[in-house]
């Protein structure tokens, strides 16, 4: 078969054509960010606030404990997406810890009542935000430990060039100075 009969002109038009549509085709796949690939904030417990005893009145005697609880696990992030709406660039995380509670033997109430705090920090550690929720464990039927699993799911603004690399995030119980201080007498 004959190929019609080109020009050397209409060769190097063809061939330029070509190199541009390359070249247009790799500069749209560049443009659009693969998001997936994008790294997540660490989360993680606050080693003193990852644990509390409180005790019934002001007694630290553990005869006087109403119940022991702990951040027990961060399970696996369901969701971590980067959003970019409108150039507003931010990671909206969904985020679940599974809290661990050990009825006392002063506990009456059937349940471990407490509140615990999500914050976020940026670079070098700078305190952004934090945010603080009520929950409760209820010991169903007597029991002496029971689990709940929180859900909480920050939004964190990014500014250009950032990503989840530039975070962290930290959840503890809200701890009086007292519960505070017993922690750091009795590290677990």
């Amino acid at each position: 078969m004959l190929l019609p009969h080109m020009t050397i002109i209409q060769r190097a038009a063809r061939n330029v054509s070509a190199a541009a549509l390359s070249l247009l085709a790799l500069a749209s796949c560049a443009a659009q960010e693969d998001l997936a690939s994008y790294p997540c904030p660490a989360v993680l417990p606050v080693r003193d606030a990852s644990y509390m005893t409180k005790f019934e009145g002001q007694s630290q005697d553990l005869s006087d404990t109403l119940f022991e609880a702990k951040v027990d696990s961060i399970l696996p992030a369901a969701n971590c997406i980067y959003r970019n709406d409108e150039g507003k660039r931010s990671i909206v995380y969904d985020i679940r810890v599974q809290f661990l509670a050990q009825r006392g033997p002063k506990e009456r109430e059937g349940a471990a009542k407490f509140e615990y705090f999500v914050a976020v920090t940026g670079s070098g550690g700078t305190p952004l935000a934090r945010s603080v929720f009520p929950t409760e464990i209820p010991f169903e039927n007597n029991a002496t430990q029971a689990i709940v699993v929180e859900e909480v799911q920050p939004t964190i603004p990014l500014k250009e060039g950032e990503n989840g690399d530039w975070y962290r995030i930290y959840v503890g119980f809200m701890l009086t100075e007292q519960e505070l201080a017993y922690n750091r007498k009795n590290p677990r």
